[in-house]
């Protein structure tokens, strides 16, 4: 019982030492994924590996470097840890990644060199939270409450309609999601920064939110409408608590780079906590 209680008191013990310092800030920076992706629809900037494309990527990652963060959090699962702990170190003696979707990886591309711009000994740390069904390797129950959430979310996803079915039986969505779709391709010409810009806009992250999370509840003609945003919920709320987990009592800035659909559930979240405060990311990129 003593090694129980000691164990939640290391866990809340960042948390309950900044009540008592000033707020920290948080950035959400909404990306699209650079490298490989599980997404429906992939979003791509042509020639990222380019003279001009990686002058770009600099310029972002001088930008940034301005916020300072203590801690850059990424979108990969903290099992994937030791993994971009080994990128950042050889990137640190010069080396860049052997495989290719680590080299055209946002968290190499951006979280990686800004980490190393700003001078985080632990480079990125990885915050992803991937449901049961998404990965075989995370079928492994770790305990009782895994054990039913993997078979839940397991039974979940056999009712879960093509994506085809899925827009046919919501025009909103369908309309949403097309409608993001044309403006996207209107930013691909455009630098990194200004891209990043418009992605990270209210009206980009709203319209995300809603196609991608709430719009499963428009239509609900499987009867599993509300069940399906409320797995998208539950996904964000599993990455926020390893946010808070990781934070530590030095904290006074962190930077969450991460797809730009979770970026409106993981701010609304943290928006009423008391010992943070939400950044728009715009600010930071203009």
């Amino acid at each position: 019982m003593k090694r129980i209680s000691f164990f939640i008191f290391l866990i809340a013990f960042p948390i309950s030492t900044l009540a008592q310092s000033n707020r920290v800030q948080i950035v959400f920076l909404g990306v699209f994924h650079m490298g490989e992706s599980t997404d429906y629809k992939q979003g791509a900037i042509t020639d990222l590996l380019s003279a001009e494309r990686q002058q770009q990527i600099a310029d972002v990652v001088e930008t940034l470097a301005k916020y300072n963060p203590d801690k850059i959090f990424v979108e990969n699962t903290p099992d994937a840890q030791p993994y971009w702990n080994n990128v950042y170190k050889n990137y640190l003696n010069g080396f860049k990644p052997a495989d290719y979707s680590a080299e055209h990886n946002e968290i190499y591309q951006l979280g990686i060199k800004l980490a190393a711009r700003v001078n985080i000994p632990s480079g990125v740390t990885c915050i992803n939270y991937v449901q049961p069904d998404l990965m075989k390797g995370l079928k492994t129950a770790r305990n009782k409450v895994d054990t039913l959430l993997s078979f839940y979310t397991n039974e979940l996803e056999k009712k879960r309609p093509s994506y085809e079915a899925y827009f046919k039986a919501n025009p909103s969505v369908n309309k949403s999601f097309k409608d993001y779709l044309a403006r996207y391709e209107t930013w691909k010409n455009l630098s990194i920064k200004d891209h990043l810009v418009l992605l990270n806009s209210e009206e980009s992250i709203r319209a995300l939110h809603y196609f991608n999370i709430t719009g499963w509840m428009d239509t609900n003609t499987n009867g599993y409408g509300a069940e399906f945003t409320a797995k998208e919920y539950f996904r964000n709320t599993k990455i926020l608590q390893n946010i808070l987990l990781s934070v530590s009592p030095s904290d006074r800035r962190l930077l969450v780079i991460i797809g730009g659909g979770h970026v409106q559930v993981l701010r609304d979240m943290l928006k009423s906590h008391p010992y943070f405060e939400v950044v728009d990311a715009t600010t930071l990129l203009k």
